[in-house]
């Protein structure tokens, strides 16, 4: 795309504080969510998404300064209910639990993280458009560092080992092996969606029952846990 090639402001003009302003602002996003699926990632733009909004394009630009800085925001917002889903998974399946709760759980975190995924229109679109656009990709990037800190962390606590920069980057690994899972669910329809969540949980098992071995903690009865 275009932006690819050149640098564009992404941040945005005005952060709605009243609930008028909220409801405009979330319009403007759902709008992009549902054009992304409809229209595509190559012509979606300003004018349909206020159209579709229900505003005028100078009201958009109040908020916005282009279409890459709506989907910016799309794109975060998308994260930050992904990693809400994970905290979510972690107090639920983790938090409290001996060490092998994680390997035990992998295939719930990636469900939510489905879950989540799927309830957002063009939850799919936004994934691909963090991809596909250069300037874009930071969001997804910081988004998974940060979750692959916070996983990092429980991980370190869980499996007795020390939070250094080599579990910080196999936990980042592991964060988008599970990412690329839940696109794989959602996006290939011949592939069966519990299939596919199944078979990278195990994946994500096996990589991270080699630290658990590592840390003198591996699970004696990993199938069991996994299958």
């Amino acid at each position: 795309m275009e932006a690819s090639r050149r640098q564009v402001e992404l941040l945005e003009k005005n952060r709605p504080r009243q609930q008028r302003a909220i409801k405009t602002y979330e319009a403007i996003l759902d709008a992009a969510g549902e054009l992304l699926v409809e229209v595509g990632l190559e012509r979606i733009s300003t004018n349909i998404i206020a159209e579709r909004a229900g505003i005028t394009v100078p009201a958009l630009y109040r908020y916005f300064p282009n279409k890459y800085a709506v989907l910016n925001a799309l794109g975060a917002r998308l994260m930050d209910l992904q990693n809400r889903a994970f905290a979510g998974w972690h107090h639920d399946y983790v938090e409290g639990k001996p060490p092998e709760a994680i390997i035990a759980h992998i295939e719930d975190m990636l469900r939510v993280t489905f879950e989540v995924t799927r309830s957002q229109v063009g939850g799919l679109q936004t994934m691909h458009a963090l991809q596909a656009i250069a300037p874009l990709q930071d969001v997804r990037l910081k988004s998974h560092w940060t979750l692959a800190d916070v996983f990092g962390r429980i991980w370190a606590e869980q499996f007795g080992v020390a939070f250094g920069e080599r579990t910080r980057h196999r936990a980042r690994v592991a964060v988008e092996m599970g990412f690329m899972t839940v696109m794989l669910a959602l996006e290939d329809e011949n592939l069966d969606t519990g299939m596919v969540l199944a078979e990278g949980a195990r994946a994500l098992s096996l990589y991270l029952n080699d630290v658990m071995a590592e840390a003198g903690a591996g699970v004696t009865e990993l199938s069991a846990a996994v299958d």
